[in-house]
């Protein structure tokens, strides 16, 4: 069958459509946001394809993996085996790594184990273990004739004991001994000078180099390590010696080592990791700056003033509590000194995993192997530079080995994925993409287009969720959904040609696509009119001692590729400093020189990415304050007056109103030990995360567990006539969430949606004064129709007298900023410096600047 064929698709907001997908093409979805494009990509297809998959397995493999509910459709036929790549789920591990991730780690742990070489942590001498017949072969390579002298070092021999070892060796028929490189008769006794101890070597053979003597070199060289605890000396008296070791041990420290396999580079295994931070490679920090790991007691909870902790919650990513600084002993590596101490190419594979990924595929094509190594090493070689090579065609060259997982944003962990389904050569498959082209510049797309495409060519289906207008546009088939989100969604708008969706009359994406509809902009401020903020000399991670001026009151936009320093410097180095100064916060920023004018700044937020929580107990409703207003209302309805139920009857977190048998999480939680939780369904309470006379109180006809499963929409009009309540439902559609869920789990939600959540909560709150807040990336996961809102509201706010600086690539958000810095001009080491800076339209003259050059195209579009 040439075609997936979907009837009757109701999943969760779909309305019943029914539509084919043509296979081996790339097919695209669109639409608003909250249209249905998860339910149908995700929900509906992946879902159904994996629960076949799961229903093929034997009973006895079932037992182990989550039942998984079949999706609300009448019919499925043609589906493929499924493979989903979404921004969410990457291992929050904070031991998983960019290399563990792609498995290049693990091909470098193999070819250090086999063919890297320990060096003593103390003398820095080579260690090796050499058997007899190779230490023949390094001794030949000494000029036939030359005299050599075979010794057994007997290590370290205290002054008492002297004699008798001398007495002992002259009964055993051994005539000499070397000592301080004097060579000494032991017939009559030698005259030593008093010390406390000796470092004694016995000589076992004298002989002259000859190949007719190699049975007598080889029977003393095996003598002489039988003496010496498998270690040995040769000596040449024409001038040189060499030390030997049947163990893996230092010759000159006789400190013995394991030998190097895998487990010794892993910091997940006692054998790697460095046993201080146990392979994490920082330690915690109390709030008084001790180690959590040299603590004897518990950590006295200290107080302090609501100020402060009201300063703490507003901008949320500060953990004054519990801060990380490298670990003292492996200096951030994981590995504990043996690890270190193996060498490759001139390197340890800790200096390796710190290099970016063009840098890690110039250190393996410098690498000189002998005929023999390059057998070895050929197959790890070749698919680590499969896999690097993958990397840096999805833009992601910048990247370090040892970039920890949680740092990655959702766009970089979802092509890491990407990039290990390319090295895997699987055909016949159906790929669900979830908005690949988060995160990437414009100069990127093209590149990340290209892989899809060779996906496609290699006879597999790619169903990608994509609001980027050159991925629509380039698609082989569009299926566009709408035309509202929520319950105004779910509707099959149009499914065709892309080029057939531009003069569609009531499609919203195509009146975008076609220029019908823009994202207008209006008269840009004047910047520097009411100061700024100015950084010089910053010089963190990539950044090249640069200096740069952000004008206050203005919508400032930091542009560059991907790696370019773009969060090194609205970060690591201007929130924190903010962050130290405004809130007292721990954490350090990156290094620079002087930072002016952020006096005139009194608040600064930050509104990242990052997740809510990290577990289904967060949801939107409790993030925004929602959940609090509404508990305290469902208080005061007569029943829950009459039976004495205060608001935190109505909390899935208390005892009380909560379900006992699943402790208010609506999920019971299935440990899979080394893979991630399951999360299954509350058998009792069926979800609803209450007790049963908890949900027998109702406003409107609506339980407390009924208000949780309503969209923000519907919400909205419930509480119509509550004005605490619907203020923050409407700022909630303002930032394009209307779809949501009140009590969604925070582990469901994207990137963009938890991002877009923090925006609407700090717009909940009455902010007076001058507030600087920093977006990074807010137009993820969002149509235009969406963005065109987002932009209204950031505005509104540089408006109302507060300054507003993204971190962004979406040209319709760049070309409405007052201002812009673009960095590059490539990522990576190759990037850092300031390309250009000014207003959007003096971008476009600089020649150097990639984003200049989309930004160009973006106004002409414009008009």
């Amino acid at each position: 069958m040439e075609e997936i064929i979907i009837r009757g698709a109701r999943q969760h907001n779909l309305k019943d459509i029914s539509l084919r997908i043509p296979k081996n093409r790339f097919v695209v979805i669109t639409g608003v946001s909250g249209s249905g494009k998860s339910s149908l990509a995700f929900d509906t297809l992946f879902a159904e394809g994996q629960r076949r998959y799961v229903e093929a397995l034997s009973a006895y493999a079932r037992q182990f993996l989550q039942r998984m509910d079949p999706p609300d459709v009448d019919e499925i036929q043609g589906l493929s085996p499924a493979i989903a790549i979404e921004q969410k789920g990457l291992p929050r591990n904070p031991r998983s790594t960019v290399g563990t991730l792609t498995e290049i780690y693990d091909y470098l742990r193999l070819l250090f184990a086999r063919l890297g070489t320990l060096h003593c942590p103390h003398c820095g001498k080579a260690v090796r273990a050499h058997t007899i017949p190779q230490i023949v072969d390094q001794i030949n390579e000494w000029p036939q004739g030359s005299r050599l002298l075979v010794l057994a070092p007997l290590g370290n021999i205290k002054e008492r004991e002297l004699p008798k070892v001398l007495r002992g060796l002259r009964r055993d028929g051994f005539v000499r001994v070397r000592l301080d490189g004097r060579v000494f008769e032991l017939d009559p006794a030698p005259l030593i000078p008093r010390r406390p101890d000796y470092k004694i070597e016995v000589v076992v053979d004298r002989l002259i180099l000859d190949n007719n003597r190699i049975q007598r070199l080889s029977d003393a060289l095996e003598l002489a390590s039988k003496m010496g605890g498998q270690s040995l000396v040769v000596v040449r008296l024409e001038g040189g010696e060499k030390a030997f070791s049947e163990a893996f041990r230092c010759v000159y420290c006789q400190l013995e080592y394991p030998p190097t396999t895998p487990s010794l580079f892993s910091f997940h295994h006692p054998a790697g990791m460095c046993d201080h931070c146990k392979g994490l490679g920082y330690i915690q920090l109390a709030f008084d700056g001790i180690s959590n790991l040299d603590r004897k007691i518990p950590s006295i909870v200290k107080k302090k003033s609501s100020a402060h902790i009201a300063n703490r919650d507003s901008v949320g990513a500060i953990d004054d509590d519990n801060q990380k600084t490298a670990c003292p002993k492996c200096l951030g590596t994981r590995l504990n000194e043996t690890s270190r101490a193996v060498r490759l190419g001139g390197q340890g594979i800790h200096q390796v995993s710190h290099l970016a990924v063009t840098a890690v595929k110039h250190w393996l094509e410098d690498l000189k192997f002998s005929p023999t190594q390059s057998e070895i090493a050929s197959r790890p070689v070749q698919e680590m530079h499969n896999r690097l090579n993958a990397l840096a065609q999805l833009g992601l060259s910048y990247l370090t080995l040892d970039r920890s997982a949680p740092t990655l944003s959702g766009g970089e962990a979802q092509r890491i994925r990407l990039a290990n389904q390319l090295c895997s050569h699987l055909s016949g498959v159906l790929y669900v993409l979830d908005e690949p082209s988060i995160g990437l510049h414009p100069g990127d797309h093209q590149k990340l287009l290209d892989i899809l495409f060779r996906l496609r060519d290699e006879g597999n289906s790619l169903l990608v969720v994509e609001h980027d207008r050159q991925t629509i546009l380039q698609a082989d088939y569009l299926i566009d959904l709408g035309p509202g989100a929520g319950v105004r969604g779910g509707e099959l708008v149009y499914c065709g040609p892309p080029e057939e969706l531009l003069n569609h009359p009531t499609s919203l994406t195509g009146h975008y696509l076609s220029g019908r509809e823009q994202i207008y902009f209006s008269s840009r401020r004047q910047p520097f009119a009411k100061g700024a903020i100015s950084i010089n000399g910053a010089s963190g991670h990539n950044l090249k001692n640069i200096s740069v001026r952000l004008p206050l009151g203005c919508l400032t936009c930091i542009t560059g590729v991907s790696g370019s320093g773009k969060s090194t410097l609205l970060l690591d180095t201007l929130y924190r400093a903010l962050a130290r100064k405004l809130y007292r916060s721990k954490s350090s920023p990156a290094p620079f020189k002087s930072m002016e004018g952020i006096e005139q700044v009194q608040k600064a937020i930050l509104v990242d990415q990052s997740p809510l929580g990290r577990t289904p107990r967060s949801t939107p409703a409790t993030y925004t304050g929602l959940f609090a207003l509404i508990r305290q209302l469902f208080s005061r309805l007569p029943e829950a007056r009459a039976r004495g139920y205060g608001a935190g009857r109505f909390s899935f977190n208390a005892k009380g109103g909560r379900c006992e048998a699943c402790k208010g999480e609506g999920l019971q939680t299935i440990e899979m030990f080394f893979l991630p939780d399951v999360y299954v369904t509350c058998p009792v309470c069926r979800g609803s995360r209450f007790g049963s006379e908890t949900l027998e109180i109702l406003f409107k006809g609506r339980s407390i567990a009924d208000v949780l499963d309503m969209t923000v929409l519907d919400a909205a009009a419930l509480f119509e006539n509550i004005p605490a309540i619907r203020r923050k439902l409407d700022i909630l559609q303002e930032v394009g969430l209307g779809y949501l869920r009140l009590g969604q789990p925070a582990t469901t939600l994207s990137g963009g949606e938890a991002q877009r959540i923090k925006l609407a909560a700090e717009l909940a709150l009455k902010t007076s004064g001058k507030t600087l807040y920093i977006l990074d990336e807010p137009t993820t996961g969002l149509h235009f129709a969406d963005i065109s809102r987002l932009l209204h509201l950031l505005h509104r706010l540089v408006e109302a007298g507060h300054t507003v600086i993204v971190i962004e690539h979406h040209l319709d958000v760049v070309k409405t900023a007052d201002y812009v810095v673009d960095l590059g001009p490539e990522g990576g080491e190759g990037g850092g410096h300031v390309v250009a800076s000014g207003a959007p339209e003096e971008i476009t003259m600089v020649e150097n600047s990639i984003t200049g050059r989309y930004l160009r195209e973006a106004l002409r579009r414009q008009g």
